[in-house]
């Protein structure tokens, strides 16, 4: 058994500037929003997965908003696969076999919680193209294909959640 040291993700360099970005999105005042809710467990019942989540990254956590088969509320952001997957926002991010990726080798949430296998993330782009968070979906069961199809659909549903979110800022 060899030695594993995990390391968090790394904080972008516009890591301000987000962050500003996401305290004057509202979001994080976002709290059980049935159009939000509703769009989550059609992600997941489309690409039927385990779960499927509206995951805000700001400072130390990241903040599931919304949740189908994934409990909403404040989890550690050292731990966290959104904060990897905002790193790049042009993408999804895709992690095919949690358990088989380096990068996750040794995170405690990631062995401890539900033997998460599959993550994939559209990122949640808004104002000047920078991510609030991710419209995430994950799986017990490693998953080696993740279409061009299901990633535009994933994108496509991200860009629903930040029009939801634009139109609850407006009220």
């Amino acid at each position: 058994m060899g030695i594993t040291v995990y390391e968090p993700a790394l904080v972008p360099p516009d890591e301000p500037a987000r962050e500003r970005l996401v305290e004057g999105s509202g979001a994080l005042g976002v709290r059980e929003d049935g159009a939000l809710q509703s769009l989550v467990e059609d992600v997941r019942e489309t690409l039927q997965t385990h779960a499927a989540a509206v995951s805000i990254v700001y400072k130390d956590w990241q903040y599931i908003i919304a949740g189908a088969g994934y409990a909403a509320g404040a989890y550690s952001r050292r731990t966290s696969l959104c904060g990897h997957a905002i790193l790049s926002p042009g993408e999804v991010f895709h992690v095919a076999d949690i358990a088989a990726d380096r990068r996750f080798a040794g995170n405690p949430a990631l062995t401890e919680r539900d033997s998460l296998r599959f993550y994939a993330a559209a990122p949640l782009l808004a104002g000047p193209g920078l991510p609030l968070g991710t419209l995430c979906v994950f799986d017990r069961a490693p998953r080696a294909r993740f279409s061009t199809s299901d990633r535009g659909y994933l994108r496509r549903q991200a860009g629903m959640v930040v029009a939801r979110l634009e139109r609850l800022q407006v009220r």
